[in-house]
């Protein structure tokens, strides 16, 4: 009985060595990230990875706490010291600390913004036990805590060329695909023609990010100005780009003080004697006058948007299955539907790791089916 008990004391001082490790030396030296893009550097020498269309996705993990054990996100809470705070929470805390610096810096008073200078709305609801973890709540769905997944893969057989675990969050998804392609090429001189991607990712910074680096988005333009009550949409409206005007049903004029609103959206009124004498206007709104908003690169969003019609468009919206397989497989076989770690550090290495088994599976399974005399020593 001895021998088994000094056994299981060795796995677990061998256990809280890795976790120690991990924690510190592994990212000082960013280990995991080094392993991942030896991983991805031998998929390219092996002829797996064509460089000419990316896909990106992100997928919600739920987040290892009881979700019961909660605090609305604008109560004010006491936390406790970092000496006594779990590994989570003195992460967390930190992470404050550093967005209240920069906001300092940036003449704030440590509330956070967010672009065009409007404060950070606090979230809805924040774990005790994980506080970077992200509530979600959706239609038919008991609301949990989770953190995004985010795979950037290549089209040809789906190697994960970069995978980054992050906070849930849509404009958190933007940012990490500009930071993924930009390193992809950094890494291993790979720039695609074209990326594809939902309409998560068609919001117009992005699109105009991705052409002026020669990238063709093949991506649904994100286009909220549909209206469901049958009146006049904004694509009703015809935008003269010569006279930088917008003509209603009706034929009249709206137009701009050039006053930019959020660091991006420009705002068209028609004339208030225009819309008082317009027999359209129950068709078209019930304010005093009609309002439309145009965004500054809505010309980029024009583009995408004719772009949807090609067979190219179409083929990259096959090709999106593959890093839903990625994430299927993630889940489905590697069982990571609910993260192990806690703390967005942990989701981190836990995606990287994740995202390097799954290419290494992917490179034994291709190169063995390649080569047969190479396929029975793999099964030998």
């Amino acid at each position: 009985m001895s021998f088994f008990q000094d056994f299981e004391g060795w796995v677990r001082l061998g256990a809280s060595r890795y976790r120690r490790a991990r924690r510190e030396r592994f990212r000082e030296s960013d280990a995991l990230r080094r392993v991942f893009e030896g991983v991805v550097a031998m998929s390219i020498a092996a002829g797996l990875v064509g460089g000419e269309a990316f896909s990106i996705d992100a997928s919600l993990i739920k987040a290892d706490v009881d979700r019961k054990k909660r605090i609305p996100g604008n109560q004010p809470f006491a936390w406790p010291k970092a000496e006594e705070a779990s590994h989570a929470v003195r992460e967390y805390l930190v992470a404050l600390d550093a967005a209240a610096g920069g906001d300092k810096d940036r003449g704030g008073d440590g509330g956070g913004s967010s672009e065009g200078g409007h404060r950070r709305k606090p979230p809805k609801e924040i774990s005790l036990t994980d506080p970077q973890a992200t509530w979600v709540a959706r239609a038919g769905v008991d609301p949990f805590f989770a953190y995004d997944a985010n795979y950037l893969i290549d089209n040809k057989v789906g190697i994960i060329l970069d995978a980054v675990g992050t906070r849930a969050n849509r404009a958190v998804e933007i940012a990490v695909t500009q930071t993924m392609v930009d390193r992809v090429e950094r890494r291993f001189d790979l720039r695609p023609r074209r990326l594809v991607g939902d309409t998560a990712y068609g919001a117009a910074r992005l699109l105009k990010w991705l052409v002026d680096r020669n990238i063709a988005p093949h991506v649904p333009v994100w286009d909220k100005s549909a209206r469901p009550d049958g009146t006049f949409s904004r694509s009703d409206f015809v935008f003269d780009q010569e006279h930088n005007i917008y003509i209603c049903p009706g034929g009249a004029e709206l137009t701009s003080t050039g006053n930019i609103d959020q660091g991006h959206i420009v705002y068209y009124r028609a004339n208030k004697s225009n819309c008082s004498q317009c027999s359209l206007k129950p068709k078209c709104t019930t304010a005093v006058v009609r309002k439309i908003t145009r965004d500054l690169n809505e010309d980029v969003r024009d583009r995408i948007r004719a772009l949807a019609n090609t067979e190219a468009f179409q083929q990259s919206r096959r090709e999106r299955k593959k890093v839903e397989m990625r994430f299927a497989h993630m889940k489905r076989i590697l069982k990571l539907d609910r993260v192990r770690l806690r703390g967005l550090s942990g989701v981190r290495d836990e995606v990287l790791l994740t995202a390097t088994a799954q290419n290494l599976r992917r490179l034994a399974k291709l190169l063995c089916r390649a080569a047969p005399p190479l396929g029975a020593a793999c099964l030998a």
